[in-house]
């Protein structure tokens, strides 16, 4: 099941997995004193910061964006996934619907076959925000943003059942 980016995504459209099934906007990973200064200012000229999940056939990628600029962008293979968790919630309004994700990604194995393990968390919401943060506006793409984040979870449930077999 491949699927199209939304228009009001283009910007991370050369950041997109192989393959692309679905994009969802993740929590902000935790940023040092300076960092936060200096995203105060990004964001008082127009430029918040944004963190996606994309999900492809064969891998997870994080996208890290401030306006329309991608600062990073990390890729976690599915054949180094050890186990995938997913559970389901709502914000404190019931509004919208997040899914606590956590995945264990395999980094390395020595030679005696010990597992260096990493764990990932995220909490996955609609992608709702597009460049620079905006609200989408377009009934079109808040349908297909639900529905890309629907494809996402039940992607990440089959890998966790296929992990498991």
């Amino acid at each position: 099941m491949c699927a199209q980016l939304a228009q009001s995504f283009s910007f991370i459209a050369s950041e997109t997995p192989a393959e692309f099934i679905g994009l969802g906007v993740i929590q902000l990973p935790t940023r040092n004193f300076f960092q936060s200064i200096s995203d105060f200012f990004a964001e008082k000229s127009g430029k918040q910061r944004i963190s996606f999940m994309a999900v492809g056939a064969h891998e997870i990628k994080k996208i890290h964006t401030q306006g329309s600029n991608i600062l990073q962008s990390t890729s976690i293979p599915k054949k180094l996934i050890e186990s995938i968790s997913i559970r389901e919630d709502k914000t404190s309004d019931g509004l919208v619907a997040i899914s606590h994700i956590e995945i264990v990604e395999c980094i390395s194995v020595d030679k005696k076959g010990n597992k260096k393990l990493k764990s990932h968390y995220f909490k996955l919401m609609p992608a709702l925000l597009g460049e620079n943060t905006s609200p989408i506006q377009n009934v079109a793409e808040i349908t297909a943003a639900y529905t890309s984040k629907k494809a996402i979870i039940e992607t990440l449930s089959v890998w966790s059942t296929a992990i498991e077999a």
